[in-house]
């Protein structure tokens, strides 16, 4: 029976599919077609009679079957019946003849009239517009892309390219003056009398001359579930017939646009832009033309490397500037690439071969200490033993390198050539179009780039949290590749200024794209990440060349530098490298050149004076102000008592960075780790990538002094691979830096294996991380630990108190010093207490005789000095540094407690008498009193003890730390943002579950994980019977702490002790529990096991999608999938009805209703819906996992308004609406029921 259902429902979709095709081809036939009846050859195009009304019929059909169903059966029957290259670009041409012969004969007589209908036509070449815009609009596929959509990408795709190929050669790309043609009607009216309509005419316009530039070849991979097959599937295989790369490339759209003067209608735009045109109608849109015209465009390609010395360099520029204008396609240029490398595979392949007289067999066997042997052929194995081990190398089996999801960038549904300005697959352009493309981007760069960038960051930032995921690259992209431009074309044109892009060096821009990387980082949206370490690479780029040609723009400039290197920034951009190995060769190319310029500019600024950057002050202290102060910065710097007041009693204080200590952050394993993978594809690299990495390795080498951090294996037989025959050519540039550094290198290692022979064991080993044994493996010398390196232990914590804001504060402190002096004396700590009673009692004979002193003498605002405590007899002064508890009540006192070993512990003199006072008193009170405990437990439940490497000295960053202090990034009281601190009751009772743990088994496991009950196992690998080599596993090693402690189970008794309180869980669990048992009663309480494993797929997949099924479960149910609300009916009352069908008739009806009212405000647009329109553009975002789902499918609603609101915005009401509105209920009732009634 469920076969036969099956089978009917996909003869019902055949027939609406099948009636559809029926209507787009009388639509087709409708709309008109070439005149035979003329004597005009060819045959000239004739409009049919009702010519607009079937083009606002097919924009409908793009409506309700496209958008609204998520389907492209209606852009798939346009394609297959030639609508576009057969009816609409001749229908836009012809207009364009009309109005161009009209514009000439009104230019020489002012009195000639405007041809007939003139109005009418043009209604019908905006609709054409409207309809261009729909069937040229890039395809996306996304996780959430329905099987329709999937069948149909790679078809509609070649499609496209064919619309392309026309629009770009039909009578040299005529349509495109057609459009241009359209908008400068809107340009002719007022910008005061324009209506929402003419606004959305214009970003009309510029959305077709988008979507031309955008469309290319479809993509092998659609996504990380779906994908194309790719055996045997060249990038041929995904253009159509008579259509190639060269009728598509952007060297050819360049030259159909510059004739067609698109170019200049673009630099008309963006100069105006804050003139004459509303900003947030055609800001984004020209933002995406100019990231689509420059995104596969490589900038160093476009100047010749006239800026280099040395009569070597000029002569290979010459050279390559030379061969690069000859080549006249992107065909030619993969020639001449293929013939470089059969030069390269020829020269190998001589250079390997034997002589005729040594052409007899050869065979070499190796005996492994296994007793196995190896076997190698060929008598060049018996000359030298580096070629055997090399055949040995080239004759093992690797297994191929799985692409981890968040890696692939069409996942996210974005193009797999974003980034192709930064592969080195850039294009090239003919010497003629190459020239009008730096004319159209320096004309852009002098009169329209600070503007759009300046009207598109205020429009982001507005709305940044709405940016989907291509906004985000489009806009970092744009930013970083006009920057890098003007930076190149500077170097060469004296008369290119850096003020020309200085609204990238403004306080806003700079917050836009820092805090875009920052989030990016955070959400782990790779993509984003790596546009952001680009965009963030130009603009240090340009801070450093703006400081050497010490422009104008210092304000900007400071601003930028003293916020760029906080304590956070430098957090994250030291954190990008580490994982850059990770990931792709591009991915840590831009890890490694952001590392580059931001070592360079701090070193940079620091060799001027010492870097200053605004820090928050970690001391909540009193501030000694004298009127002196007050007075001196009053004349120094021009301001009233109040803002002076403001200044120095201001909780930001000036944090002097130091250099070495930031450089030091990038001195760690993983970061060498990057570079090393980065370098190890050296033949994959630019000169100038090689010397970025072997900066950074003298950086290690000789500045930090980090010798055992490169004293690796792995770099050793990297270097001599580098400087083999077959490495680096002998006339690289370099290579130079490649044998220097490794002359140096081995020289340096040859004295360290003679000073310590340990290091013969230690090279093939990582670094030791244990204090005293790692710093003589790296240092060669013993650790003298001092004072200096050695932290006190961070104070206990309070506890929330129960209805603390309900105390008044001397309660609330009587507690707090209850529970310390109680807690210490559980702990049989009273010799401490008396010790620290005593002193406290003779600092306030001290404060009162002084006081009492200066006040006769009229000094009453000066302080007492300090008064410094230190314990006596066998304690020595370990309590003050390791007794958490004792250093919390000191703390609470008023006490300084020291931060380090050798820095004292005092009571300062800005202590209040009268504090100090009630603080004696307090201690007094519960050394001889019990405290009592509001819960009946030990005082000490009411205390954290904060763990010494997490930790920090309290919630108020009361940590001793001093704002004019040397910032240390190396202190453990400075929790990285990766790191989570401790500040809640969860890591009380973590320590609890740890603890008892322990107990239990003596190791630690993490918070949540149970521990196996299995004994571990050694899994047998595939085919390790295969072979008598030994097989040694690095898969686990390879893997972070973090990744591995995933694959433990997550146990109940470790997450949560409210077992019992199910209003906290999920509903749909128990929905899940009454199918089950709505199942078990059908089935008599027995299901079978392919049952069970169908309801198990249901839950999961009800559980995931919030109660929505999309599955098929109708052999699991025995037909359709019962209501929720029926089972609950029929469990509670058999008798009750059963209300949870809906009838057809009812749905259709509902289904009429809705389109009646979206088609009576079809042509009525709302502010509403042209601000909420001018927001969405292209793209989806996918910011976390967990909001994954949700992003698609709002894109998915965003692109269907956006469509139809582009489709329909410059429509008007027309006589016969109603009647094609009741075509539409009928073709609706059609294609989502699939009735073959109809």
């Amino acid at each position: 029976m469920s076969a036969d259902l099956q089978q009917g429902t996909t003869n019902a979709a055949d027939f609406s599919l099948t009636v559809l095709r029926a209507r787009i081809a009388l639509l087709a036939t409708a709309i008109g077609g070439p005149d035979y009846t003329s004597q005009i050859d060819p045959p000239p195009y004739k409009l049919g009679d009702d010519c607009l009304a079937c083009l606002k019929d097919l924009k409908r059909w793009f409506k309700l079957v496209d958008d609204q169903q998520k389907r492209w059966d209606v852009a798939m029957a346009v394609a297959e019946y030639r609508i576009l290259t057969d009816d609409l670009l001749p229908i836009l041409i012809d207009w364009e003849n009309k109005c161009s012969l009209a514009a000439k004969l009104a230019k020489n007589n002012p009195d000639h009239e405007e041809f007939r209908n003139k109005a009418y036509y043009d209604k019908i070449a905006l609709n054409c517009l409207q309809l261009l815009v729909l069937m040229t609009w890039p395809l996306i596929v996304t996780e959430q892309s329905s099987s329709n959509q999937i069948t149909l990408y790679g078809e509609l795709k070649k499609h496209q390219l064919v619309y392309k190929k026309t629009i770009l050669s039909m009578e040299s790309g005529k349509v495109l003056r057609a459009a241009i043609r359209l908008a400068l009607d809107v340009i002719k009216i007022d910008r005061l009398s324009r209506t929402p309509r003419d606004n959305m005419v214009l970003k009309l316009v510029l959305n077709f001359f988008r979507n031309v530039i955008a469309i290319e070849p479809g993509e092998f991979t659609i996504n990380t579930k779906k994908s194309m097959p790719k055996k045997g599937i060249t990038s041929i295989d995904t253009l159509p017939p008579n259509v190639s790369m060269d009728d598509i490339s952007l060297n050819t759209v360049i030259s159909s646009f510059h004739k067609n003067k698109v170019f200049g209608f673009l630099l008309t735009l963006t100069s105006s832009l804050s003139k004459e045109f509303d900003q947030d109608f055609i800001n984004i849109p020209l933002l995406e033309i100019m990231f689509y015209f420059t995104k596969d465009v490589n900038q160093e390609l476009l100047f010749p490397r006239q800026f280099e010395t040395g009569t070597h360099s000029k002569v290979v520029n010459k050279n390559e500037s030379s061969s690069a204008n000859n080549i006249v396609t992107s065909a030619g240029f993969e020639l001449s690439k293929l013939l470089q490398k059969e030069h390269q595979m020829k020269k190998n392949v001589i250079k390997h071969t034997s002589a005729r007289h040594s052409r007899f067999g050869g065979l070499l066997s190796i005996q492994t200490p296994d007793k196995t042997r190896l076997t190698v052929s060929g008598s060049q194995a018996l000359v030298d033993e580096k070629i055997a081990l090399q055949k040995l190398d080239d004759s093992k089996k690797w297994n191929k390198r799985i692409i981890k999801k968040h890696q692939s960038v069409a996942a996210e549904g974005l193009p797999n050539s974003l980034l192709n300005s930064q592969t080195g697959k850039a294009i090239f352009f003919t010497e003629s179009n190459g020239k009008h493309f730096k004319e159209f981007i320096n004309n852009f760069i002098d009169s329209g780039f600070n503007i759009l960038l300046h009207s598109v960051t205020n429009y982001f930032t507005t709305e940044q949290d709405r940016m989907v995921t291509l906004e985000q690259v489009e806009y970092l992209l744009f930013f970083a590749w006009f920057i890098k431009y003007q930076l190149l074309r500077s170097k060469i044109d004296n008369s290119a200024d850096i003020k020309q892009v200085s609204e990238a060096l403004k306080e806003v821009t700079f917050i836009l794209v820092s805090s875009l990387l920052g989030s990016a980082y955070d959400l782990k949206n790779w993509t984003v990440t790596h546009a952001g370490m680009i965009a963030f690479n130009e603009l240090l780029n340009l801070v450093s060349r703006t400081k050497t040609a010490q422009e104008e723009d210092s304000t900007d400039i400071e601003f930028i530098v003293s916020r760029l290197f906080s304590d956070e920034r430098i957090q994250l951009l030291s954190n990008l490298p580490k994982i850059g190995s990770k990931y792709s060769l591009q991915f840590m190319k831009s890890c490694i050149e952001l590392t580059h310029s931001v070592l360079k500019v701090l070193e940079q600024y620091s060799d001027d004076k010492t870097l200053v950057i605004e820090g928050k002050s970690r001391r909540q202290k009193k501030f000694n102000i004298s009127e002196d102060d007050i007075t001196k910065l009053i004349e120094e710097e021009n301001v009233d008592r109040d803002e002076a007041l403001d200044i120095l009693t201001s909780s930001l204080r000036s944090i002097e960075v130091n250099f070495q200590k930031v450089q030091a952050n990038y001195m760690t394993e993983p970061v060498i780790e990057t570079y090393i993978n980065f370098l190890e594809r050296f033949r994959e690299l630019e000169d100038d990538s090689i010397k970025k990495v072997f900066s950074f390795f003298h950086r290690v080498f000789v500045q930090a002094k980090e010798q055992a951090l490169l004293f690796r294996f792995d770099l050793i037989i990297l270097l001599r691979e580098m400087l083999s025959p077959d490495g680096l050519d002998r006339m690289s540039r370099s290579r130079k830096y490649v044998s220097q550094f490794s002359d140096y290198f081995l020289a340096r290692l040859k004295k360290r294996l003679k000073k310590s022979p340990a290091w013969f064991v230690g090279l093939l080993f990582p670094p030791l991380h244990n204090s005293e044994v790692g710093f003589y493996q790296r240092y060669g010398e013993y650790n003298v630990l001092n004072n200096e390196s050695m932290y006190a232990a961070p104070a206990s914590q309070f506890k929330p108190i129960p209805d603390e804001e309900a105390l008044p504060p001397s309660i609330l402190l009587d507690m707090k010093y209850g529970i310390l002096v109680s807690t210490l004396l559980d702990d049989g700590k009273t010799e401490l207490l008396d010790q620290l009673l005593k002193h406290i009692t003779h600092t306030l004979d001290i404060f009162k005789s002084w006081l009492t002193v200066n006040v006769n003498a009229g000094k009453e605002t000066v302080n007492p000095p300090n008064e410094y405590f230190t314990l006596t007899g066998v304690l020595n002064n370990d309590p003050i540094f390791k007794d958490k508890d004792y250093r919390a009540l000191l703390l609470l006192i008023g006490y300084s407690i020291p931060r380090k070993i050798n820095e004292p512990c005092f009571l300062p003199g800005t202590v209040e008498v009268s504090d100090l006072t009630v603080s004696c008193e307090l201690v007094k009170k519960y050394l001889s009193t019990p405290f009592e405990t509001p819960n009946g437990l030990p005082s000490s439940s009411y205390l954290l003890r904060v763990r010494s490497e997490k930790g920090s000295f309290s919630h108020n960053e009361q940590d001793g730390w001093e704002g004019d202090d040397d910032y240390d990034y190396n202190d453990p009281y400075i929790v990285p943002d990766d790191q989570i601190l401790s500040k809640s009751d969860a890591a009380y009772f973590k320590d609890l579950d740890n603890n008892a743990s322990d107990k239990l088994k003596g190791t630690k496991l993490s918070k949540g994980i149970a521990r196996s009950k299995k004994k571990d196992k050694r899994k047998r690998r595939k085919g390790e019977a295969k072979t008598n080599l030994p097989m040694f596993g690095d898969q686990d090693d390879e893997r972070p702490q973090t990744v591995r402690e995933r694959h433990g189970v997550f146990s109940k008794e470790f997450i949560s002790d409210s077992e019992d309180d199910e209003d906290l869980m999920n509903p749909i669990f128990f929905e899940n529990e009454t199918y089950m048992r709505w199942l078990l009663d059908k089935n008599n309480g027995q299901l079978t096991e392919d049952r069970y494993i169908q309801f198990a797929k249901f839950a999961a997949e009800r559980m995931n999608n919030g109660g929505v099924v999309t599955g098929d479960y109708t052999n699991l149910f025995g037909g359709s999938i019962p209501s929720i609300e029926s089972i609950r009916a029929t469990e509670s009352s058999s008798f009750a009805p059963d209300k949870s069908l809906i009838s057809l008739a009812s749905h259709v009806a509902s289904e009429m209703s809705i389109f009646d009212v979206n088609n009576n405000n079809n042509n009525q647009l709302s502010d509403d819906d042209v601000n909420s329109e001018s927001r969405n553009s292209l793209g989806s975002s996918q910011p976390s996992n967990s909001q994954n789902m949700f992003q698609s499918e709002v894109y998915s609603r965003k692109e269907s308004t956006k469509r139809t609101l582009e489709a329909s915005a410059a429509d008007e009401s027309d006589e016969d609406e109603e009647a094609i509105r009741l075509f539409g209920k009928k073709s609706r009732v059609v294609l989502s029921q699939g009735d073959s009634d109809e």
